[in-house]
């Protein structure tokens, strides 16, 4: 889609606004203004670890992806293809179990379907990253069975502006040698009415490291042709209507990068985002509040080889959200509070190409849910909650064919042939409960059990896909994906001294994994004189996890400053439970620990990450650990006005060549993390 029509759906979402604005009026005249204080927790996160990563912790690091910015959050790890395609890994699931959300709503793009297929979002944009540890089927569906990572911004205002409000960051240097810099503008109108403005520009050049050794027998001290440029802009306006809000939001990210490993191949992204998003609340005997959210994407990559056009990757979506809340009620003694929604997704994918190992295919989702949560008002008294949902999943491929590989098979995309279509009806129910129990203590637990519908890859995909330097086979005949999940928690909070430990284990009759082949069919020969190629299965194996996550904090004055010292842990093991060894890509054991000192504006942060040996899984080798040493120095200042903080985040000091055990094996001995650098930053906010 060109400029032009960019800006023509902009101009109506506008007008969608006024109209909104219009019947907003009408709709106060018989609605009372209904006041909402506190704080609003997404679903789940009461029963579950939930964590929220503002936006200077985001850009802190400097790093240009969603993955990189959350590698060593407690239970979140990342894919790690190179500086530019790193998508989160929590507790040890990738691909299609973690939902990368928008303010709530899907995110469309093809980061699942493949390693090298970066996330549509630039860490400027975002307002804060909220993660979701653990299942979060019930609210979001079977594709949330590992967690959620929800991407905030504030091109929706959900409250009203003062004024006009802005910042703007600036980042110069770190191993990537990047150039970047952000602003966002936020204005009040009057009238209830908001706008908002943002617009960002990175540039990288090639990732520096240690010096090393590639798999090929190249020596350097750069990931090579993993540079980089991209930008994006957007628009988003508002109308406060006393009782909630109603906005609109559109967006245009455009992204070109490298292919670590393929030297040839880079990648041009192109994608565009149109939302509408609000909510109200009500003073009546029945409904509390309803939210909305619909969102319309259209997302488009074409990868170049040789700097010609190859392989084109499309696929645009819409998502639809309502979930209504109850006025809540009591029976027998306890308080009810209830929530009921629906959401929809449908996405229409396409590649076309000699990487289009899968067929063009559509997927429609629409599931029902709800959740309960009961409680008997007294102010130490425990919470229940119990969530049921269902959802229909249809995954129809347009053709199937000739494989490659061993004949005729569906799904294949490579020969026009009749299309398949496959239909599921996953259903999740979870019950859960927390309470306190005295001196700053609280305890609390869930049981759950998720079903999750294959995906369009992993049922369909048949041939030679290049990024991953393997030939991966899809199977039209996979059932849906079925866990059982426990999790255990508890809470600690004394003044500025806080303790969590999580507890949890999850076991899947039926694990749809990635594995490799073994024996006479193990390799494909894709032309004669050419290297062989790895074959690998899509294959539904029992499986478990087990792990741990702990954290503390707390802060001693010092003089006339004040000392914050944290420490964070994390562990978590994944195998099949039919003798076939570790599951590929699970994070190592770590412990990320620092001690921020501030005094008169200055703050000073050393921090250390301890990565432990990986255990290696079925057709991967075992990872060394590695240790890192940063430290961060900012000054806080004001100017008239204006406020901000220029830094210096110095990363890797001691220049460890370290390899990230989560990254594909067939790519990982070509990317390793940065080296010593230096970036530098300054942060204006008015």
């Amino acid at each position: 889609m060109n400029k032009s029509q960019f800006q023509r759906r902009a101009v109506a979402l506008a007008s969608l606004l006024f109209i909104a604005q219009t019947q907003a009026l009408a709709q106060e005249a018989l609605l009372e203004s209904v006041v909402v204080t506190g704080t609003t927790e997404q679903a789940e996160s009461i029963t579950k670890p939930f964590s929220i990563i503002t936006a200077d912790e985001l850009n802190a690091n400097g790093a240009s992806t969603v993955g990189e910015a959350l590698r060593y959050q407690p239970g979140v790890s990342a894919t790690g293809f190179g500086p530019n395609s790193s998508r989160p890994i929590v507790r040890g699931q990738d691909s299609d179990r973690i939902k990368i959300l928008r303010n709530s709503a899907a995110t469309v793009d093809v980061s699942a379907l493949s390693f090298d297929h970066a996330l549509p979002v630039d860490p400027f944009a975002l307002h804060q990253v909220e993660i979701l540890r653990g299942p979060a089927a019930l609210a979001y569906g079977g594709n949330a069975v590992g967690g959620v990572v929800n991407l905030v911004d504030q091109r929706i205002a959900r409250k009203p502006v003062q004024g006009l409000q802005g910042d703007v960051n600036l980042l110069g240097g770190g191993a990537a040698d990047q150039t970047a810099g952000g602003f966002k503008l936020d204005a009040g109108l009057g009238q209830g009415v908001s706008i908002h403005l943002d617009g960002f520009k990175r540039t990288t050049r090639d990732l520096e490291t240690p010096t090393f050794t590639d798999p090929d027998g190249v020596t350097g001290n750069r990931v090579q042709n993993s540079s980089s440029k991209s930008d994006g802009a957007a628009i988003g306006a508002s109308f406060q209507t006393g009782n909630g809000y109603i906005g609109v939001s559109a967006e245009r990210y455009n992204n070109e990068y490298g292919v670590p490993k393929s030297l040839d191949v880079r990648i041009g992204m192109e994608s565009e985002r149109y939302a509408l998003e609000g909510e109200q609340n009500f003073n009546n005997a029945a409904f509390k509040q309803v939210k909305y959210r619909l969102a319309k994407t259209d997302y488009q990559h074409q990868e170049f080889e040789d700097g010609a056009p190859a392989t084109l990757f499309v696929n645009d979506g819409v998502d639809g959200r309502v979930e209504v809340a109850l006025q809540p009620f009591s029976i027998a003694g306890m308080n009810i509070n209830t929530s009921t929604g629906v959401q929809f997704e449908r996405t229409d994918f396409s590649a076309i190409g000699d990487e289009a190992f899968v067929p063009s295919t559509s997927t429609d989702q629409t599931g029902l849910f709800t959740i309960f949560r009961a409680s008997r008002g007294q102010e130490n008294s425990g919470v229940f909650e119990f969530g049921l949902r269902g959802d229909q999943v249809d995954v129809n491929a347009a053709t199937s064919g000739l494989s490659p590989l061993n004949g005729p098979v569906a799904g294949a995309g490579v020969d026009a042939g009749p299309g398949i279509n496959r239909s599921f009806s996953p259903s999740s129910v979870s019950l859960g409960y927390t309470a306190p129990i005295g001196n700053g203590w609280s305890l609390g637990g869930s049981v759950s059990r998720v079903e999750r519908a294959p995906s369009s890859f992993e049922l369909y995909a048949d041939g030679v896909h290049v990024a991953t330097d393997a030939y991966e086979k899809g199977n039209p005949n996979l059932q849906e994906e079925r866990g059982r999940h426990l999790e255990l928690t508890s809470t600690w909070a004394q003044g500025e001294s806080k303790f969590n430990a999580t507890a949890f284990a999850s076991r899947y009759s039926n694990y749809i994994a990635l594995i490799g082949r073994t024996g006479a069919n193990a390799e494909f020969i894709e032309a004669p004189g050419e290297p062989p190629i790895q074959v690998f299965d899509f294959t539904a194996v029992p499986a478990e996890f087990q792990g741990i996550e702990l954290g503390y904090q707390t802060a001693y004055a010092m003089g006339a400053g004040k000392l914050q010292p944290s420490i964070q842990y994390d562990l978590v093991r994944g195998k099949r439970t039919d003798g076939g060894g570790n599951l590929p890509r699970i994070s190592p054991q770590r412990v990320v620990a620092s001690a921020a000192y501030t005094q008169g504006g200055w703050t000073v942060t050393p921090e250390l990450i301890w990565v432990s040996d990986s255990k290696a899984g079925a057709g991967d080798v075992e990872v060394e650990g590695y240790e890192l040493v940063n430290l961060r120095i900012g000054k806080a200042f004001t100017w008239g006005r204006t406020g901000g903080e220029v830094f210096a985040n110095l990363q890797n000091l001691t220049d460890e060549l370290a390899f990230s055990a989560t990254t594909l094996n067939t790519v990982r001995g070509y990317t390793p993390l940065g080296g010593r650098s230096a970036l530098v930053g300054v942060k204006l906010a008015f």
